[in-house]
């Protein structure tokens, strides 16, 4: 009979630290997530046409992950930025700027004004170190709803394909826990309160948290974040393959299609324009009208491997340094001098 007794004592000890406190773990990791209330240049919709620009409102959420105030996002919640408001779980209000997006990989970092002194950055897990089966947690704002916890576990790591011109190749980490619109660009924690992702997307049928959500994987971010500093242009854009360039009368066959660009950036202070007239090809949507990046200092932006070139070539570049656009606008072609502030 004593027997009996204590290893059910023995079994309801093990079971009870086997589970982590959740409660702690929310109160330290919560502070350094951050609502973000973005002020963006808005696409048409859908056969519809704008001839001045204007503007929605987007929410989304961040990780800070250093004392600079740098923090990690989706790439899609400030993709089209105009204004950025960093919101703290303490109140502190504060405006933030991007420093650099990658939209292949739907990641982005911004730097907020100012960061509370008491709120200590986020950890990013180690690249692997997670497993299936394992329990997180992701803390964001869904549906507008602050600092939200959610919990699940990882359900399916998703590795895609390298990207050409580089030596990444995305993993997005599946989960169960529940996401929906406003948890974008939200952290996914390991119950230690290691950053394992960053919120990307979901796929579901109604839209809402019954389908599968996806994190860019901590791999993912270290293999960015760990390589030199990216510069951000202030263009929203789309590489044209061979058919669309010839499509829209784009002998070359090639090059980027500016869809917006972004207020007060190098872009804008160049002078290049967005498109206006929206349109579906295949399953993209693109703005038409605008510019049409040919090359920059003859490398011609023909695929993804020679964009991922410029992108390399402009990271050596210096203040003051200048580059040669070569670009079309209505058909014509242009050339001028950029310079690099």
């Amino acid at each position: 009979m004593y027997r009996y007794i204590f290893s059910f004592i023995f079994f309801v000890s093990f079971a009870t630290s086997a589970h982590p406190d959740l409660t702690t773990l929310y109160k330290k990791v919560n502070p350094s997530v951050v609502e973000l209330h973005v002020k963006s240049l808005a696409a048409p919709k859908k056969g519809q046409v704008n001839y001045r620009q204007t503007t929605s409102d987007a929410l989304g959420s961040g990780a800070l992950i250093n004392a600079e105030g740098d923090i990690l996002t989706a790439a899609h919640v400030v993709g089209r930025a105009t204004e950025i408001e960093v919101l703290f779980s303490d109140g502190t209000k504060t405006s933030g700027h991007v420093l650099w997006i990658d939209t292949l990989l739907d990641l982005a970092m911004i730097r907020a004004r100012k960061t509370p002194e008491e709120i200590k950055p986020l950890k990013l897990a180690q690249k692997k170190e997670y497993a299936i089966g394992q329990q997180v947690i992701a803390i964001g704002a869904p549906l507008g709803e602050s600092h939200s916890l959610s919990v699940g576990y990882l359900s399916g790591v998703r590795d895609k394909k390298q990207i050409p011109g580089t030596d990444i190749k995305p993993r997005l980490l599946q989960t169960d826990a529940a996401i929906n619109q406003g948890n974008s660009g939200g952290p996914l924690f390991n119950l230690d309160g290691e950053i394992l992702g960053i919120v990307s997307h979901i796929l579901s049928k109604s839209g809402g948290s019954d389908g599968l959500g996806f994190a860019i994987s901590t791999d993912t971010i270290r293999d960015v974040v760990d390589t030199e500093p990216r510069v951000f242009l202030g263009l929203v854009s789309h590489l044209l393959n061979r058919k669309e360039a010839l499509a829209i009368n784009n002998h070359s066959g090639y090059g980027i299609l500016i869809q917006q660009v972004i207020p007060g950036s190098a872009a804008h202070k160049f002078g290049f324009k967005g498109g206006d007239l929206l349109v579906s090809i295949g399953n993209n949507r693109i703005l038409l009208g605008g510019d049409i990046i040919l090359s920059l200092d003859d490398i011609a932006f023909k695929d993804i491997g020679s964009a991922m070139r410029v992108k390399k070539y402009v990271k050596t570049l210096k203040k003051g340094d200048k580059i040669r656009i070569k670009y079309l606008r209505e058909g014509e072609l242009q050339s001028g001098l950029w310079t690099i502030e």
